[in-house]
């Protein structure tokens, strides 16, 4: 989306390209299941991370393999890294978990309230609150996908896209970067080890960062070029 986003004159042309690369990120950051263990195992995703990674200047997966070779290996280091901790997770992928200045209901009823609002549901067996990362880039993509189908005022989409992401999606990635980095480690799940968190999270995040943070530059700016038009 980087290095392409800025040529894109079809704003439907970059919501796809923009919904293709939270598709990913959702895809690769949703809980674990053998397919996704063995899709995270295997070069065609390496290959479209280091891809989407240069292109947004985030930080690149390291060499060799992404994922232990055993499932029950990478889930334990999925529910160490974003679902168990003391007093929390090294990454919480809450929205909520970032904001000391709001009580977590208020913000979980803004998110519910937008949600509502553009027709958006969690998928099937979901029961993450409505402020977890994973339901707020599957908004992000709703959202892409009213522009392409165009069933929608493109303004009301724009503005409540910009919203969204100031208010909350773009706010707290780098936070948990940051907590990344001073992570000490989680136990391995068939020892007492502590090991680092493994670096695929760190590079997803990363990713993560520079793509919502690209994402509000450009609704930023296409709102402000609705707002001229209108004077």
């Amino acid at each position: 989306m980087r290095t392409d986003a800025t040529q894109m004159a079809d704003p439907r042309e970059l919501a796809a390209a923009r919904a293709g690369v939270y598709g990913f990120l959702i895809a690769a950051l949703d809980k674990p299941s053998r397919e996704q263990h063995a899709w995270l195992g295997g070069g065609t995703f390496a290959l479209a991370l280091a891809e989407l990674c240069e292109r947004f200047g985030a930080d690149r997966p390291p060499d060799g393999p992404l994922v232990p070779p055993e499932f029950d290996d990478y889930q334990a280091d999925y529910i160490a890294t974003f679902e168990v901790g003391m007093p929390a997770p090294p990454v919480v992928l809450l929205a909520s978990h970032y904001n000391r200045r709001e009580p977590a209901p208020r913000i979980i009823h803004e998110h519910l309230t937008l949600y509502r609002r553009f027709g958006a549901r969690p998928a099937d067996g979901n029961i993450e609150p409505p402020d977890h990362l994973l339901n707020e880039l599957s908004f992000l993509v709703r959202l892409d996908e009213l522009l392409i189908d165009g069933q929608v005022d493109a303004e009301s989409v724009l503005r409540a896209r910009r919203d969204f992401l100031h208010r909350h999606v773009a706010r707290w990635p780098g936070q948990a970067l940051d907590a990344l980095a001073a992570a000490p480690g989680r136990r391995s799940a068939r020892s007492a080890a502590v090991r680092p968190v493994a670096p695929l999270y760190r590079t997803l995040l990363s990713l993560l960062a520079a793509a919502v943070g690209q994402d509000l530059e450009l609704s930023e700016s296409a709102v402000a070029a609705l707002t001229e038009e209108r004077a």
